[in-house]
């Protein structure tokens, strides 16, 4: 599959529309396919990611984020609860694998996100190869200078994702991350030192409220 690289984000803004056309008719039925291909609002880098000293795939060059994304992360995406749409492992080269991870791994589950504020982040899934749903309430430190979200407990600043892009088209808000393909809802298995690039929209006020609902039960976590 042909795949479209954007220069710079007013090139995403313009061909972004026609993109989103193709989600709507193509995400929903290909996914039975056994050659699905995520097809994303934002391509992930074409041209990989470097992998820093901790193992973590980063943004090549990139060492902090425009003063303009600072302000999204603060007013646009904390506060509200994101919807997952697509994940994409990350090899250890810093390639991404176009191939959809949760259709390849039956047993893992994605996470839904929701950031009360900058200091907790919840986690709404279903507890690995279980259809248990439940949601884990972290304490973290986002860090606005560059976008990673952080365990934040005494002698443990452990990664668990980072917040490429927020942007916005059609009225609806979205955000692409790399994080960490070991974390679930529970907080099982994120000593799994592997890595994804994933992209969420963000909830209605009354999608935040189903998920706290349907996601009632909290785990207890386990770091395994």
């Amino acid at each position: 599959m042909k795949k479209i690289t954007f220069k710079n984000q007013s090139t995403m803004l313009r061909l972004a529309g026609t993109l989103l056309l193709t989600i709507s008719s193509l995400a929903s039925c290909d996914l039975n396919s056994d050659t699905y291909e995520p097809i994303f609002i934002i391509e992930p880098p074409m041209d990989g990611l470097m992998i820093d000293d901790e193992g973590i795939p980063r943004r090549n060059g990139v060492t902090e984020i425009s003063k303009e994304m600072q302000e999204q992360i603060a007013h646009e995406v904390v506060g509200y609860g994101w919807k997952w749409l697509h994940t994409c492992e990350i090899d250890k080269h810093g390639a991404v694998v176009y191939q959809d991870y949760y259709k390849e791994h039956k047993d893992a589950r994605y996470c839904n996100y929701y950031f009360p504020s900058a200091t907790e982040m919840t986690t709404f899934s279903y507890l690995d190869g279980t259809n248990s749903p439940g949601h884990y309430d972290w304490n973290i430190d986002l860090n606005y200078t560059n976008g990673d979200v952080r365990l934040n407990i005494p002698d443990d600043k452990y990664f668990l994702l980072n917040i490429m892009s927020v942007f916005e088209l059609d009225g609806k808000w979205y955000i692409t991350t790399i994080e960490r393909l070991g974390m679930n809802g529970g907080g099982l298995g994120i000593s799994q030192n592997n890595f994804a690039y994933s992209e969420y929209i963000r909830m209605t006020d009354e999608e935040l409220a189903r998920f706290q609902q349907d996601y009632a039960f909290s785990w207890i976590y386990v770091n395994e």
